[in-house]
């Protein structure tokens, strides 16, 4: 493995909406919404042919059962609105990784952290998500790394013992099977 990892890569908005669309899909509460909305939806449809005689409550029930199954995809749109508001949109990273920390410089904004200061990891689809905290994280898309630099980078993680936060998900749920 080298001493230092050295990454560049120009983002696209797909990476971006990619790695948005992962960071919304782990949260159990967008999961959650999704069946009331669409339970929530059905029954309001149900209400507008003659379930119940209250069309405004019927229409009301739609909208927010819409609302509800369509939340993350919203956000996400929103995120990439707000970004796209940014000059530097979609931009490029230029990231350096050791055993001490990341640093490097994306969408012309320099940074320097140390692995201790992180919240954990995430492997997704996309890529590498790394967190500072639970709403805040940046990413390595897989166009960016080939197979040596993954291993090379989680290699490093794990030494920094940073957290898998996919694995500390899985460790949970399996808690709650073994305690049943």
């Amino acid at each position: 493995m080298a001493k230092q990892i050295h990454i560049t890569h120009n983002l696209s908005e797909t990476n971006w909406r990619q790695f948005y669309n992962a960071y919304y899909s782990v949260d159990r509460r967008f999961k959650l919404r999704f069946i009331y909305g669409t339970i929530t939806w059905v029954i309001g449809g149900l209400g507008l042919v003659g379930l119940f005689n209250n069309k405004p409550i019927a229409f009301g029930m739609i909208a927010f059962g819409l609302y509800c199954v369509f939340a993350k995809q919203f956000l996400v749109n929103k995120a990439i609105k707000k970004m796209k508001g940014n000059p530097q949109f979609p931009g490029i990273i230029d990231y350096w990784i050791d055993a001490e920390k990341i640093s490097g410089t994306t969408q012309d904004k320099t940074f320097e952290f140390d692995w201790d200061s992180f919240h954990g990891y995430r492997e997704v689809a996309p890529g590498l998500m790394f967190y500072l905290k639970p709403s805040s994280f940046f990413f390595i898309p897989n166009e960016a790394l080939v197979e040596e630099l993954r291993d090379g980078i989680i290699d490093i993680l794990r030494t920094a013992e940073v957290p898998d936060l996919r694995l500390e998900k899985q460790g949970t749920s399996q808690q709650v099977k073994d305690e049943n």
